[in-house]
């Protein structure tokens, strides 16, 4: 039995495509070269997460999050990026890396725990992407405020550049959205934030998580433009992502976005969803996938042809399995690299830094390395 009862959102947003792929809005201006990279991205994102999923049950990977069901959200607004912008990103949106290009197999290396100093080392960077990625953050809300800052320091600088940064409904509860929201609307930041309303807040629903009507009325107070989108639809959170990051580029100020998706899958790989929802809301959402939805779109105007979709999930899979293959090939980083680029470095680093690497070597020596509470071992 669930402890909250599911409450289905709003469809009043903005739509391309409706669940059967049928045009109902002004489909933007996207060539046919963009639109395939668009449904490739997103099947190699889905493909990406069944084998990192399958990883982890073998134990080569300790935690996954997935972005199943939520790949037009990530894919559609990255889509709408131009080089030489940034992009901060959270845990699920691999599709916006893929769709710039991100190399896998120094993805999974680092899914696989190799630290990043032994990933560059094994498996250096040939070219960089045309847009800047940061680190994938899982503090949601402070990756708001750093996108701002970011986006003010290229707004100091006269570049056009625009930031875009990515959080959850659930994070939009927390004070540094807030803040950062408010100084993009005050400053007129150059950053366009997207609100990934997947419904959960891992385990609490969204509406157990705010009494707003809606996620996107949430700028109104900050006085930033902002847009509801339907998030399984490709073309709806490309159209509007474009239009503001036009504003942005152009000195007009910030934007906000809420792309209405559905988490289809667990949190992560350490939740147990079954514990806290029922499975009939994830069969409704599946009749809405986005990546069937686009794919009939693409099929009915020619773009696609009959056999296409089965060929590019056959291709991805190789390219996945490369990079899987290339990532194992990269040797286990040295743990004592956990301590590297700490505060207090360069003085001998603190007492509790300093103890926790006696435990360590403790444990590497096959002794226990928890049975000196007092430090006094480190005498």
């Amino acid at each position: 039995m669930s402890q909250w009862q599911e409450q289905r959102p709003s469809e009043e947003f903005y739509r391309v495509l409706d669940p059967d792929g049928n045009v109902v809005g002004e489909v933007p201006d996207v060539d046919e070269e963009t639109l395939t990279r668009m449904y490739r991205t997103m099947v190699t994102s889905r493909e990406f997460d069944e084998k990192a999923l399958r990883m982890q049950r073998r134990g080569e990977v300790s935690i996954v999050a997935r972005a199943t069901g939520e790949e037009a959200v990530s894919c559609g607004s990255a889509a709408a990026l131009e080089e030489g912008d940034w992009c901060f990103p959270s845990y699920r949106q691999t599709p916006a890396a893929l769709y710039w290009g991100a190399d896998m197999a120094r993805a999974v290396a680092g899914m696989m725990g190799a630290e990043p100093e032994t990933v560059d080392e094994h498996l250096p960077v040939e070219e960089e992407p045309p847009v800047s990625f940061t680190p994938v953050y899982v503090p949601l809300a402070v990756n708001v405020t750093n996108a701002v800052g970011s986006a003010m320091v290229d707004r100091f600088r006269d570049n056009d550049a625009v930031t875009m940064s990515y959080i959850g409904d659930g994070s939009t509860s927390q004070g540094d959205f807030h803040e950062a929201l408010n100084f993009a609307g005050v400053f007129d930041a150059p950053a366009v934030t997207v609100c990934q309303n997947n419904q959960w807040a891992i385990s609490v629903p969204a509406h157990r998580q705010t009494a707003a009507e809606t996620f996107a009325q949430k700028a109104v107070a900050h006085g930033v433009p902002y847009d509801r989108v339907d998030g399984n639809d490709v073309l709806a959170v490309y159209a509007k992502a474009k239009e503001h990051c036009e504003r942005a580029r152009n000195g007009e100020g910030a934007g906000y976005i809420e792309a209405v998706t559905y988490r289809m899958v667990e949190h992560n790989t350490a939740d147990e969803e079954s514990v806290y929802r029922d499975a009939d809301e994830r069969e409704y959402w599946e009749d809405k996938d986005p990546i069937d939805r686009l794919e009939t779109f693409l099929l009915r105007t020619g773009v696609l042809e009959e056999g296409d979709p089965e060929r590019i999930r056959e291709e991805v899979r190789d390219e996945i399995q490369d990079a899987v293959d290339e990532a194992r090939e990269v040797p286990v980083s040295d743990p004592e690299t956990m301590f590297e680029h700490h505060l207090h470095e360069e003085s001998g680093g603190s007492w509790a830094q300093e103890h926790q690497r006696q435990e360590l070597r403790a444990e590497r020596n096959g002794e226990n390395p928890f049975t000196d509470f007092t430090g006094e071992g480190l005498e």
